[in-house]
């Protein structure tokens, strides 16, 4: 592709726009395209638009490739495309960078030790995406577009070799994992075809879950057989639908985004009669873990240490009356539940709320819920010391560890790392008058979500690759509840190779026999539907732990509380900034919100 700044390049003192304009340009063309809006201007926030971090990394690697660097963490500190252009830098050519080879052995990760330890069954643990066909898609497509799939993301012919007594827990030999060379998968292997012409739409549910089961229970990650597709055929006058099934050493939810993009792409070159050529992968799976294993025993890594160890000290609340015992309860689709939050709330918890407090999406999300775990341990007389100990799930493929691209690659990224949260002494009569305590509830979790480094991307390191501090980690305090924000979803109702959101997104799916890992477990994510985007969360519990009535009770409070958090921005005066914002960390956060009151008041004055 070639860069809109390679004739600046070439001749620096060349007539032309003014860089910062042109880089202006570029950025609200490409923030309009990724976030599917119009008229992006200078003055518009990638955050108040409806951005998050998942997003913000599709941007980095478009900007990249029109010639421009960026990072996640530029996109989202920025208030709007001006600032965010004054800190991007141009791209320069240089030579070609070497391919690096995804085939071999891949070093376990720590999300992959983590699954290990977890224990339970290993081959049905697995993602679930059910994407639109086009009415014109043949078995002969699906098959070309398939094995495209298996030979171009390497992770896709992920081989697990198990020793004897390494099924899970904590006994036995570490994993190995190796990817398989380039065609040693065949497609037709993992391609089934259901016809469903003349069975009506509404009949389709209980087709598709009854064989999306079938095709997690033919996953056989020992033999390097991580993918299974289902193509439910309705024939030549409707669209279809394809279950696609993957086992989840081999995905996640920023996959099956590069996944369903490659599908379309794939479609339309064989729909004109050309040959597949999807976009190239920057960065393979297998380099990242290499550089997960040197990274671990880094300074960097090891000095976060003692600040860990302090989240993870003994003390939060607790969840239900006894401890959960490992292994005891077990996955079960009858103790899961989800709840929606309209669009009218949800389109401003995405734009005017974090812009407000110059926050992320996460920070909103986590501040209104650990106001409602507040309450909801408050009630139950299990506060403990008034702090919330969480585990949060990140992308994991954060640019701290490395200026890698790694926008493109399939694999297993997750993050898992915990943070301890305290919304402070509350007046709860004012929070749910959705007064200026809901404010303060805010800033403070967002300040302690940002005092995570690098967005926790280190902890697993620590936890599971470095010898010495991992038993340190091991034997600290452990978070019963796990959140999971999974971003935001484009969901068309016509639109072919686009996610149908009534069979998830992306959620994990665990077969039979499966541990759970936590007493409850979170599972968000926002869909954007005809009547705007809708916050769908899938609650699971721990049934020795907690009842099915707490747990719904804590969902509707968690919503109401994100409800709280409309109102109160809707208020004249809501929001501000916190000292992370600031060059003049030193500030307190009651500075300065003192320095806030003044300059409203002389705004007020008209001085």
């Amino acid at each position: 592709m070639t860069s809109p700044f390679d004739e600046a390049n070439t001749d620096a003192g060349a007539a032309g726009p003014d860089p910062v304009a042109r880089r202006q340009s570029v950025l609200c063309a490409l923030v309009a395209d990724v976030l599917k809006v119009s008229d992006v201007g200078a003055d518009d926030g990638f955050v108040a638009l409806g951005g998050d971090s998942i997003i913000a990394m599709q941007l980095v690697s478009r900007a990249r490739k029109a010639g421009l660097r960026i990072t996640v963490g530029d996109v989202l500190a920025h208030r709007d495309i001006a600032a965010l252009a004054e800190s991007a830098t141009e791209v320069r050519r240089g030579p070609a960078p070497v391919a690096d080879s995804g085939v071999g052995p891949v070093a376990t990760t720590p999300i992959t030790r983590w699954f290990r330890e977890r224990g339970g069954g290993v081959d049905t643990y697995h993602q679930l995406a059910v994407l639109r066909t086009p009415s014109t898609l043949t078995q002969e497509h699906l098959h070309a577009m398939t094995q495209a799939l298996l030979d171009h993301h390497d992770v896709l012919r992920l081989r697990l070799s198990v020793p004897d007594g390494g099924d899970g827990g904590d006994g036995g030999q570490d994993w190995a994992l190796d990817v398989l060379p380039t065609g040693a998968i065949d497609a037709a292997s993992a391609v089934r075809r259901i016809d469903v012409t003349g069975l009506p739409n509404a009949d389709w549910t209980t087709l598709v879950r009854r064989d999306s089961d079938a095709a997690r229970d033919r996953l056989r990650p020992r033999e390097g057989k991580v993918l299974q597709a289902v193509w439910f055929d309705a024939g030549p006058d409707r669209q279809g639908l394809l279950a696609l099934v993957v086992h989840h050493l081999a995905v996640d939810s920023i996959s099956w985004r590069v996944l369903a993009a490659d599908l379309a792409t794939a479609w339309q070159a064989l729909d004109k009669g050309a040959a597949i050529a999807l976009e190239p992968v920057p960065t393979s799976f297998r380099r990242w873990s290499r550089l997960l294993g040197e990274q671990a025993l880094a300074p960097a890594a090891v000095a976060e240490l003692p600040g860990w160890l302090d989240r993870l000290r003994p003390g939060a609340a607790r969840f239900g009356d006894r401890p959960r015992v490992p292994g005891q309860d077990l996955e079960d689709p009858g103790r899961r539940f989800t709840e929606s939050l309209p669009a009218e709330f949800t389109r401003e918890l995405l734009t005017s709320v974090p812009a407000a407090f110059n926050a992320g999406v996460n920070d909103v999300l986590l501040a209104a819920l650990a106001l409602a775990l507040g309450d909801w341990h408050r009630a139950r007389g299990t506060e403990g010391d008034g702090t919330t100990l969480l585990h949060l799930e990140g992308h994991g493929r954060e640019s701290a560890l490395a200026d890698l691209d790694l926008a493109r690659t399939v694999g297993w990224f997750t993050s898992l790392f915990p943070v301890r949260l305290d919304p402070g002494e509350l007046d709860w009569a004012e929070v749910r008058a959705a007064g200026p305590a809901v404010g303060s509830a805010v800033k403070r979790i967002k300040e302690q979500v940002r005092a995570v480094p690098d967005k926790g991307v280190r902890y697993g390191l620590l936890r599971y690759l470095n010898p010495e501090t991992g038993p340190l980690l091991e034997q600290a305090d452990r978070p019963e509840f796990v959140f999971n924000y999974l971003g935001r979803f484009e969901a068309s109702d016509a639109a072919d190779w686009s996610v149908v959101p009534e069979y998830g997104t992306g959620l994990d799916g665990t077969g039979p026999g499966m541990p759970m890992a936590h007493s409850i477990e979170v599972n968000a994510a926002t869909v954007d539907q005809a009547e705007g985007p809708v916050l769908n969360a899938t609650w699971s519990r721990a049934d020795s732990v907690v009842s099915e009535a707490d747990t719904r009770e804590l969902a509707r409070t968690w919503f109401s509380m994100l409800r709280t958090l409309v109102r109160h921005v809707r208020e004249p005066g809501a929001g501000g900034l916190t000292p992370s914002d600031l060059t003049l960390s030193s500030l307190s956060q009651h500075e300065l919100e003192e320095i806030e009151s003044e300059l409203q008041a002389v705004r007020g004055r008209g001085l």
